[in-house]
């Protein structure tokens, strides 16, 4: 597949990609565990699960290779490589990594559509737990009706795919049929690749609203958690004896206005509820007691100012991420061509202070692997601490499962504003004659194309948003305004994050907390 590529290329783009793929795995294992630990008898659910997440993980990390892969080919003073001087060598590159992006979306899509909806609707509890779980028979048959209507749903998106007019509608002159006809060969000519994309673009859509709910929300609260900490075992402990002693002061009060007599029914309510909670807190305290005890809460004291440290460089690191992002949009609104181009931006001038770094840093390798997947990972991990903090449950139906894997579909569309010049040409060069015969080299960039395309080559992740954002302006318009939606939301979750913080949460929150597990 890559029999044109240089060993050095080989090695230098797989073997950190391999890394990558190892760490992805690892990662998807830990999450699904963590957030399963109360239901460990659904082995193969986790397993089903563990890989969808590694697979939209994959999809998204290949873009650090593909874009490698371009910038390979050219020299930094514009020319082409030996290997890669002609244009069938460079179209064999393309298209292995294009059918590797196939590869992992169309597993993605599977996932989405039929094994996720099948596992959940068979492991699914009912809503009383006091009742049997049915048989084996009627959770099939109750996973193979819900998996139909996915799969109903599936349906109407591909022929949404194949009938919606993206590349212009038939010949008026005409019969019906032919029509029909008309819309299989297009569909036959691009091999497909609208249909796919468009059902990607719809799941996308679907990723950015839930990323906007929660990362959003994780970009604040993750670094200023991690800064402003928890509080100390012994601080926790002063504040849960005061609770206790307010709630029994109140327990002792109802008891002391009723004496001998029968305490009323409303009364006798709010009596137990009172008590129930003394009980929790009571148990919360013995908890603490223990954690007092252990050397891992001493550690914790030890690593305070590394816990400083690395809640300053977070907070650094979300702020940077929203001002690329606010930039990248404002050029958008002034230079793109607005929305019938899906806001596509061609020689922008506000320059993007993560956009240009991982440019530069694409010269030392593999520093920008690294810079990129430590971005994936934290607008990851932000979305974690979304989903901790906002909820993980939609009209009583666990999310967990789905709602990272979506999001991580979604962080392509946001990779792709937050860094448009790397992750389009990466740090590729090209020879420009200027009006007096001279030859300049420059920078391929999403703000400086070239006069001939053949001078470029762009990623293929670049060219599956943006062909497409040509064809269907909508979606590019509505990723557009969905980023400034997500701009709002980090805003208002700092606000809320800064207000959560000076304020002390007691009582009625952590009683709440503490019922509900």
């Amino acid at each position: 597949m890559f029999e044109s590529l240089p060993y050095g290329g080989l090695a230098y783009g797989w073997i950190p990609f391999t890394i990558v793929l190892i760490f992805c795995l690892l990662f998807s294992i830990i999450y699904v565990l963590y957030h399963r630990a109360s239901r460990p008898k659904y082995t193969g659910s986790a397993v089903i699960t563990i890989l969808g997440l590694f697979f939209a993980l994959v999809s998204s990390l290949l873009v650090p290779l593909d874009v490698f892969l371009v910038s390979y080919m050219k020299n930094t003073d514009g020319s082409w490589k030996a290997w890669a001087e002609t244009e069938e060598d460079r179209d064999t590159i393309k298209n292995s990594i294009l059918y590797c992006y196939y590869f992992c979306y169309s597993v993605v899509l599977v996932f989405c559509f039929l094994l996720f909806p099948a596992t959940f609707f068979f492991h699914s509890v009912p809503a009383d737990q006091d009742e049997e779980e049915p048989s084996c028979g009627a959770k099939l048959c109750k996973s193979i009706k819900f998996t139909f209507v996915s799969l109903l749903l599936f349906s109407f998106l591909v022929v949404g795919g194949i009938f919606i007019p993206f590349n212009g509608m038939p010949p008026s002159n005409e019969t019906s049929w032919e029509k029909i006809e008309w819309f299989f060969y297009e569909l036959d000519a691009n091999k497909g690749e609208d249909l796919l994309v468009f059902i990607l673009n719809v799941v996308n859509l679907i990723g950015m609203i839930i990323l906007i709910i929660y990362t959003g929300f994780g970009l604040s609260s993750f670094p200023w958690g991690i800064l402003a900490g928890r509080r100390n075992v012994d601080a926790e402990r002063s504040s849960l004896q005061i609770s206790i002693q307010e709630l029994e002061s109140q327990i002792n009060e109802i008891r002391v206005r009723n004496g001998n007599n029968s305490i009323p029914r409303f009364e006798q309510s709010q009596l137990d509820r009172l008590e129930q909670q003394v009980r929790l807190l009571q148990r919360e305290e013995k908890d603490l007691e223990q954690r007092a005890r252990n050397i891992i809460n001493r550690c914790k004291l030890l690593c305070m100012p590394c816990r400083i440290l690395i809640g300053i460089l977070f907070t650094g690191f979300g702020f940077i991420i929203f001002l690329s992002l606010l930039l990248e949009n404002i050029d958008k609104a002034i230079h793109s061509e607005g929305p019938y181009s899906g806001y596509t931006l061609v020689n922008g001038t506000i320059p993007n202070p993560l956009d240009v770094v991982l440019v530069l840093t694409q010269n030392i390798f593999p520093l920008d692997y690294i810079l990129y997947t430590a971005l994936i990972l934290f607008l990851v991990l932000s979305s974690m601490k979304g989903i901790k903090s906002v909820g993980i449950r939609f009209f009583c139906v666990s999310l967990y499962k789905i709602s990272l894997m979506y999001i991580i579909m979604a962080l392509n569309v946001i990779m792709f504003s937050l860094v448009p010049n790397y992750t389009m040409f990466g740090n590729q060069h090209y020879r420009h004659n200027t009006t007096d015969n001279t030859t300049v080299v420059e920078r391929c960039g999403a703000t400086s194309f070239p006069e001939k395309k053949d001078n470029c080559v762009p990623s293929r992740i670049s060219v599956l948003l943006l062909s497409f954002h040509y064809k269907a302006w909508i979606f590019g318009a509505a990723y557009y305004w969905l980023t400034w939606v997500l701009l709002v939301a980090v805003v208002l979750g700092s606000f809320y994050t800064l207000y959560n913080l000076r304020r002390p949460r007691r009582q009625e929150e952590e009683e709440e907390d503490l019922i509900s597990t």
